[in-house]
């Protein structure tokens, strides 16, 4: 393994370490709201938080991928002010969209419910896009660890303020004699209300972190470099929202197709994706390291790429042999009502995983300045995907969403490798990749069939069995390195 792959790697742990414990953190308020908060407000929470996903890539509009490409240059001071001007006056007009709007949002998709906290998202969106160059900043200049303690800081405080707000004020107001005005200020809000808040004050927390970075900001805004951001980063800015709506239209739909109990059921869907929580923040983690790592290493050759894939897939189908392999014990995370959604999450797992590949066959797109095919796959993968989610949902239920999502990413995957090899070849060992998805279906099929009465032994075998997978990978990578 070479010297800037290893370097990969370690950033890669970093990046990991901070983001799985910070993922895992907000992973398991799941559990917490679950038992704290009705199935129809969580329902609501999952449904709205989906919209902040979208809404995040929007008002970002691909600045982030344009940060990257243009702060190497020897203005790099006026990008990052450029940057962060543009944002912040687009932040200004979010804010006051939300407030002009939120009524009619409400109406329209929540029934007049909730309508103080379409605001607060509003402000929520508007903090975070203006904060993502920041902390792009923190990732171009090779500071994963302070990147994390801020990203942890800002989690730990949205924990805290959830369970004084969702535990503690009510068993305050329970066991104690409040003033009436506090108590009845508390009653006026809910479940969604405080959740989204607690979000707010959390972001809150992170701007006055960077405070001292924008007082000592330089540089100027240049009109000039802001064209050439805008013209590179457009197809971006479509990549992420094509990508945010295919991974969020279930989300947003099941509510509107389900006309039962349709916040319910999300809630259901909702709680049993977090579980591909555990294989996007292994792409993402791997995201902030390998972004900057392809566009300051081209000189190392398109080898590496190829290897970095190999890794890559190799250790994400360890994470879905994990998962998948010891599932009885995630389950202990849910309530009984819960558990019936447990159908979706491996089709969840390989969707995650097959954007993460996707994701990293974008290198051609993004080192050839060919973006515009990064926005071609993304609408594309957007259409396949909502498309099944409307003839799927209503005849599947909440199997169709996970479906659909797995069709739309196979779909851009499978383009981005079939056209970016006529573009920017790269010798992806295809025989070696699929020799790892065999070994794992392999596995994954052994692990189903299992049927042993001593829960000792049962465990036993399914340890032996998934530690299979990485000590095929190991033997095999040492016997072809030998015979190399």
């Amino acid at each position: 393994m070479s010297l800037s792959i290893k370097r990969l790697a370690g950033e890669t742990v970093i990046y990991g370490a901070t983001t799985m414990v910070g993922r895992l953190l907000n992973w398991l308020l799941m559990p917490f709201y679950i038992r704290v908060i009705a199935p129809e407000e969580y329902g609501a929470i999952i449904n709205i938080y989906s919209f902040i996903s979208i809404l995040l890539v929007v008002f970002t509009y691909g600045m982030e991928t344009g940060f990257f490409r243009f702060s190497r240059e020897k203005n790099s001071q006026d990008v990052y002010k450029t940057t962060l001007s543009i944002l912040s006056i687009s932040s200004l007009l979010l804010i006051v969209l939300s407030f002009s709007f939120a009524n009619k949002i409400s109406l329209y998709f929540y029934d007049g419910n909730y309508s103080v906290s379409i605001i607060l998202v509003g402000v929520i969106v508007a903090l975070d896009s203006l904060l993502s160059i920041p902390f792009a900043k923190l990732r171009l200049d090779n500071r994963p660890i302070k990147f994390g303690v801020i990203k942890l800081i800002s989690i730990f405080c949205n924990i805290a303020f959830n369970i004084i707000f969702l535990v503690v004020i009510p068993y305050l107001i329970d066991k104690f004699s409040l003033a009436e005005g506090f108590v009845s200020a508390y009653n006026q809000g809910n479940g969604v209300f405080y959740v989204i808040l607690s979000n707010l004050l959390s972001s809150l927390v992170s701007l006055f972190i960077f405070i001292p970075d924008f007082i000592r900001l330089k540089g100027s805004f240049s009109s000039y470099i802001l064209k050439k951001m805008l013209r590179y980063s457009w197809p971006v800015l479509v990549v992420g929202i094509t990508g945010m709506i295919t991974q969020n239209a279930d989300k947003i739909l099941i509510p509107k197709l389900i006309k039962e109990n349709g916040f319910v059921e999300l809630a259901i869907y909702g709680a049993n994706f977090k579980i591909g929580v555990l294989m996007s923040l292994f792409t993402q983690s791997f995201r902030f390291a390998f972004e900057p790592y392809f566009f300051n290493n081209r000189e190392k050759g398109i080898d590496s790429y190829a290897k970095v894939m190999e890794y890559f897939v190799a250790f994400g189908l360890f994470i879905f042999l994990g998962i998948t392999g010891f599932q009885d014990l995630v389950n202990i995370l849910f309530t009984s009502e819960y558990l019936r959604g447990n159908i979706i999450i491996p089709y969840v797992l390989v969707a995650m995983l097959f954007y993460g590949i996707y994701f990293n066959l974008s290198v051609w797109y993004k080192l050839s300045d060919k973006t515009i095919f990064g926005a071609i796959f993304g609408v594309m993968g957007m259409i396949v995907t909502v498309g099944l989610d409307f003839i799927l949902i209503p005849k599947m239920g909440i199997m169709g969403g996970a479906i659909a999502m797995l069709c739309g990413y196979s779909l851009m995957m499978i383009s981005s490798y079939l056209v970016g090899q006529k573009h920017y070849y790269i010798p992806y060992n295809l025989k070696v990749i699929g020799l790892y998805f065999i070994i794992a279906v392999m596995i994954f099929y052994f692990n189903g069939i299992i049927v042993v009465e001593s829960l000792f032994l049962k465990y036993l075998i399914k340890v032996f069995i998934f530690l299979a997978f990485p000590l095929f990978f190991v033997f095999y990578n040492r016997l072809k390195s030998k015979y190399a």
